[in-house]
């Protein structure tokens, strides 16, 4: 099945009257899902660069000198590595690089929490990205019939013949989020299957993705050699907007 755009009638019905009865640990996702789980975005590591010797510190003029120094002696940009010295590295791994406790909860902002300021030898790459999406499209099953949703209040909007911002709704196969990663440059809010086995959240202000599915497939991918899942919890649930506007 080759993607199309649809236009939005009842398709989003069942996803927003779910949303206003979701269980408090299902947070941007539909009710009723056996498991719940977070997806960290692919990370990479240039092991090049001696981050041991770089100083987080921006207080003074001597310290963004001493920082812009650094970066620019080992081709940092916007405070990422060399997308073409990236090799992949999990969370996991990097923060028992770093000496991070092993309590620790493992994310971006923990490692930014950790080091004070983002690691500039972490980063991501077109190339990482796009085989994290590859990898979760075989798990969800790659010619599973899937409906992509974009909105403007989510900031996953296209454009209207007038240059104005819109929701939208495209239908293909789950394959097809690989495209649509590609077109759009990042993931839609909603990507779901047509019979609604499987739900993706790109959650909003956060890297990670939420992933409402069976028991099977939570544990598939938390068990996936590639990908990085762990349980979605009550307390990160709770910190995050759970309000849902689709359009009628």
């Amino acid at each position: 099945m080759s993607l199309v755009s649809v236009p939005i009638t009842n398709q989003l019905e069942w996803l927003s009257l779910a949303l206003v009865a979701a269980a408090p640990n299902s947070f941007g996702l539909p009710t009723g899902y056996e498991g719940y789980v977070k997806l960290l975005p692919p990370l990479g590591i240039d092991r090049r660069i001696p981050i041991a010797s770089y100083s987080f510190a921006q207080r003074t003029v001597a310290d963004l000198n001493a920082r812009a120094a650094f970066w620019d002696a080992h081709g940092i940009r916007q405070g990422q590595p060399p997308v073409d010295q990236l090799e992949r590295i999990t969370y996991r791994q990097a923060a028992t690089l770093a000496g991070m406790p092993d309590h620790e909860p493992i994310s971006s902002e923990a490692m930014r929490q950790f080091y004070g300021g983002w690691p500039p030898h972490l980063g991501s790459s077109p190339a990482l990205e796009e085989a994290f999406v590859q990898q979760l499209v075989q798990v969800l099953g790659p010619i599973m019939t899937t409906l992509f949703y974009g909105s403007v209040e989510e900031g996953t909007y296209h454009w209207d013949e007038d240059g104005l911002p819109i929701d939208w709704l495209e239908q293909g196969v789950s394959a097809d989020l690989l495209t649509v990663y590609r077109r759009d440059k990042g993931l839609p809010a909603y990507s779901f299957a047509a019979d609604h086995t499987w739900c993706l959240y790109k959650v909003e202000n956060a890297e990670w993705l939420a992933v409402g599915c069976s028991a099977a497939m939570a544990q598939a991918l938390r068990e996936h050699p590639y990908l990085e899942a762990f349980p979605l919890l009550y307390r990160e649930a709770k910190s995050k907007k759970c309000q849902i506007n689709f359009p009628d």
